[in-house]
Formats: C-alpha cells, sequence, structure tokens
C-alpha cells in the first residue's frame, strides 16, 4: 500500500525499463461484510426447498433420507442444523417452504414445486418449528416420485426477489436453502434460472444429503467456470451458488451453517 502512494512507476520488461506508468487518482474503497449489511438494516429472507424423489428412499425404510426415524432423517437434521441459526437473520421468522419432486394427493404427475403447508399462495411456516412440522406433515400426505427438477423452484423464487421492491433506505435479500440427493435432471433450465438470479438480490445455498454423485452440484457451484445460459445467452452476472455435502458437516451444526 505503500508503495501506491507514489503516483509513477517505472515498468518494467524482463530486465529493461519500458517507459513509466502514472495514476491520476488512487482510492480505497471498503467491502462491507455480509452481517455489516443486516447490521445496517439489510431485511434477509430464507426460503427452502426439499428433494422429495423417490432415489431418496422409501420413509418407512430406516436408511431413507426420508426415514420417519427423524433421529436418522438427513432432511430433518440439515433443516433443523441450518435454520436454527440462520433464523435469527430473517426479519420476521416467516420462512416460504416448497418441495419438489413428489405426487401430491390426486395428483396424476409430479410436481416440481409445491407448498409444504398445502397454501402455495401463502407457503410461509411459522419459525423453523413450524418449517419441521410442516415437513413432518408432508412425508405423510405426498408420494415420493421424480425427476429432480430446480427450474420451477428457482423461477419462483426468481419471481419474489423480483418483487421486493429494493431501495437505499429498504433493503432487502433472499437466501434459498435447496436441500437435495444428488443428480439433477434438468441442468439447462436451471443454469438459465441461476444466471438470471445472478442479477438479483438472491444466494442459494444447496446441501447435498446422502452419498450420491453430486459433480452436477459442482458445476452449479461455479467456482471453476462461470456458468452461461443457452437462453439469456449471457454468463452469470455473479458467483451465487454454494455447495455443501451435509455428511462432511452433520456432526457439527454450526460449521454446516457458517
Amino acid at each position: 500500500m505503500n508503495e501506491l502512494k507514489q503516483n509513477e512507476h517505472e515498468v518494467f520488461k524482463l530486465t529493461k525499463s519500458s517507459g513509466a506508468l502514472t495514476f491520476d487518482k488512487l482510492s480505497v474503497q471498503k467491502r462491507n461484510s455480509f452481517l455489516e449489511y443486516i447490521f445496517g438494516g439489510c431485511e434477509l429472507n430464507l426460503a427452502i426447498a426439499i428433494d422429495f424423489t423417490l432415489s431418496n428412499g422409501d420413509p418407512k425404510n430406516p436408511d431413507s433420507l426420508h426415514t420417519n426415524n427423524l433421529k436418522n432423517n438427513q432432511y430433518y437434521q440439515a433443516l433443523k442444523s441450518v435454520g436454527d441459526i440462520l433464523q435469527y437473520y430473517d426479519t420476521d421468522k416467516q420462512f416460504p417452504l416448497f418441495g419438489f419432486g413428489a405426487k401430491l394427493q390426486h395428483a396424476q404427475s409430479a410436481s416440481h414445486c409445491f407448498a409444504l403447508n398445502g397454501n402455495i399462495f401463502d407457503p410461509e411456516c411459522d419459525g423453523i418449528d413450524g418449517v419441521l412440522n410442516a415437513y413432518k406433515k408432508a412425508l405423510k400426505h405426498t408420494s415420493l416420485y421424480g425427476p429432480t427438477h430446480f427450474n420451477q423452484i428457482l423461477n419462483l423464487t426468481n419471481d419474489m426477489c423480483e418483487g421486493l421492491e429494493i431501495s437505499q433506505n429498504n433493503q432487502k435479500y433472499m437466501i434459498l436453502m435447496i436441500i437435495t440427493d444428488g443428480i439433477i435432471n434438468d441442468m439447462d433450465r436451471t443454469i438459465d434460472e441461476i444466471v438470471r438470479g445472478s442479477t438479483l438480490p438472491l444466494s442459494i445455498i444447496i446441501v447435498g444429503v446422502g452419498e450420491a454423485d453430486f459433480s452436477s452440484m459442482d458445476i452449479l457451484d461455479a467456482d471453476d467456470e462461470p456458468l452461461y445460459s443457452k437462453k439469456y445467452k449471457k454468463h452469470m452476472g455473479a458467483d451465487i451458488v454454494q455447495f455443501v455435502p451435509f455428511s462432511e458437516f452433520k456432526n457439527d451444526p454450526r460449521m454446516l451453517a457458517k
């Protein structure tokens, strides 16, 4: 930093001087942390989406990721571990809760975006206890099906973000947590929606449960290569996806939430 206080620096090519580089102006801007935005009044909204595809296993089976034995149910554990901490950053403690990949009662095919409380027009649950109760009820009234599609959940979340009416005096940010067991079947459409959401006040956390192949989630994480949308014909505006394998953190809820 001290070296930059000088406004003129020699430019070298190998060991030979090639001229001088002159700075007309130098300014240092502070990058605010996430918590500083929260303490400054930014409202955080947490939405949750749960994978109800058949690849998770029948809930009656003790080895199922959706097992009725909640002590061994990885979805229940992930919801509680992350939710118990993130709920304190959510302003109103009302959490939209969605499911995908299940066949609902009297339905002829799978639904890839449904409200676990039964009301898609008002999908919010009251606190993490409300989320956990809605999840337990949904296990009794839905049939695990498939395939695994993210795009409808992401499309709805993007619509919600676009309707937040954000201004300097009304700052809001949304986090979508998707809990899933592995491979998705709509990669291109999912990428389209992530690229669309990358210019919105949105972050997406994908929590992978079980021991399936999560290579597709690493692609969506986009740490190595930015996602490109064929639909919008552009790259993502920001890296908004973080993938977290639950198995690596299930014994340390605080690290999982972090």
